[in-house]
């Protein structure tokens, strides 16, 4: 009776905020929380197939994407957290959702977490399956080095199910390591020695997280790398190396790639542009595979799949008018948007928002790591416009990678700085490049115009 009751407050705190226009996604949760400590653990009972975690710095809200559209295509039912919100009481919203009179309708509990996260959100669920994409500096104020963050994620492991599954990054050579000694470890990557992903590759940038060998903390060699510490490698001190992947993905070109295991090969086309969403497709593979999902099924789901909130979002304004909404959170995965800006032949113009609240991390000094001196930029860039709190922070930090002051705007006001954007982007396209609390901000001045639904809808 108790749970009832914390439900039906709780539900009722969601709509109040839904109504005011929030997404009430995690105030019924963190409240639902407080009043019923165990709730994670009451309510995830009677999920038939039980729950599966994903984690990881990049990468995890789209592999989820991907995953929920699989599923879905197969006609499981889910509890998950498409809309991203991926702390304790974000979960718990998502699994009140599924609840209607303490009655559960789910098979499956498909979530993405945030690695601080981990260790609770594991003890409470014990899942069947965690997914690990990678590793990279995010959030230096919350994570520090890489270290903490691995030990998040590692208490997180330590929590699996008895029988259940460890779906790794082969080419992350810290997550790799995490499968050492364990059971059950289902390994995926990419094969850098393709045609297609080689000439893609050629002026990438390659700034490094983490080149030292997990066990001995000698240099890595890497006879092929894909990005940052991302590759095929090996210690040529104590031998640790990537190990084999069940799992893997061949680009081709056009979008296509090939997703390839004990299965065979399976041809997917990805709407999807990135080398990044390469690895997100490899990730959901595994996890589909460890499932026992047909792998024509797979194909099929993903071949129209659209982006993830936020991430290579594409929205059309006018005819000759586009915009594409991509997050940025860390100096690899700017890195990697930038690329795929480079990569698409555009000369389109940027919109950055930089804000500094706790979703974004206060310390932006990250923004100096980002490879914004590259030639490539200057040419394939029209106009910049930057606004959010540290606005003046992106814009010096533009001015000392060499990007001419006549090309940047600076627009502190969120809302005007959109309008400009939109405004002085008629017949190109706009890459509208946020932080976290930023693209929520952009996106409901978007839903304001109409031009995209509020994300608690998908």
């Amino acid at each position: 009776m108790r749970l009832l009751v914390v439900l039906l407050l709780a539900r009722l705190v969601g709509w109040m905020s839904r109504l005011r226009g929030h997404g009430g996604s995690s105030l019924p949760g963190m409240l639902a929380l407080k009043w019923q400590p165990t709730l994670l653990r009451d309510l995830k009972t009677g999920l038939r197939q039980g729950s599966v975690l994903i984690t990881g710095t990049n990468g995890k809200t789209t592999t989820a994407a991907m995953v929920r559209r699989i599923l879905s295509y197969n006609r499981w039912h889910l509890v998950s957290n498409h809309n991203g919100a991926n702390l304790l009481a974000g979960l718990a919203t998502s699994f009140m959702r599924d609840r209607r009179h303490l009655i559960p309708r789910a098979d499956l509990a498909l979530l993405e977490v945030d690695e601080a996260t981990m260790p609770r959100a594991a003890d409470e669920l014990r899942p069947q399956a965690i997914v690990v994409t990678n590793v990279f500096r995010d959030q230096l104020d919350r994570y520090g080095e890489l270290s903490t963050t691995l030990r998040y994620i590692q208490r997180g492991i330590d929590r699996l199910a008895e029988d259940g599954s460890l779906i790794l990054n082969a080419d992350d050579p810290q997550v790799a390591y995490l499968g050492e000694g364990r059971a059950n470890v289902v390994y995926f990557g990419l094969d850098p020695s393709s045609a297609a992903l080689a000439s893609s590759l050629d002026n990438h940038y390659d700034a490094s997280d983490s080149d030292r060998c997990p066990r001995c903390a000698t240099r890595l060699e890497y006879p092929q790398r894909v990005y940052a510490h991302l590759g095929h490698y090996r210690c040529p001190h104590c031998g640790y190396q990537r190990p084999s992947a069940a799992i893997t993905v061949t680009p081709g070109q056009g979008g296509g790639a090939t997703l390839s295991g004990e299965f065979g090969d399976l041809s997917i086309i990805l709407p999807i542009p990135g080398i990044y969403n390469l690895y997100n497709l490899a990730a959901a593979g595994a996890l589909g595979w460890v499932l026992g999902i047909h792998p024509e099924s797979m194909a099929l789901a993903l071949a129209d799949m659209p982006p993830a909130f936020g991430r290579m979002e594409a929205i059309v304004v006018a005819p000759d008018t586009k915009i594409w909404i991509a997050l940025v959170k860390n100096p690899v995965g700017f890195n990697q948007v930038m690329d795929t800006i480079i990569d698409s032949g555009d000369k389109p113009n940027i919109f950055i928002v930089i804000n500094d609240r706790y979703a974004d991390g206060r310390d932006v000094s990250w923004l100096w790591d980002v490879d914004f001196e590259r030639s490539g930029l200057r040419v394939a860039i029209d106009q910049w416009w930057v606004s959010g709190i540290r606005a003046w922070d992106m814009a010096l930090r533009l001015k000392y990678a060499g990007i001419p002051q006549t090309q940047i705007v600076v627009l502190p006001s969120v809302s005007d700085a959109l309008a400009a954007a939109i405004k002085g982007s008629q017949e190109k396209t706009l890459y509208i490049l946020p932080t976290y609390t930023a693209l929520m901000e952009v996106r409901d001045l978007l839903t304001r115009q109409g031009l995209v639904k509020h994300f608690r809808d998908g």
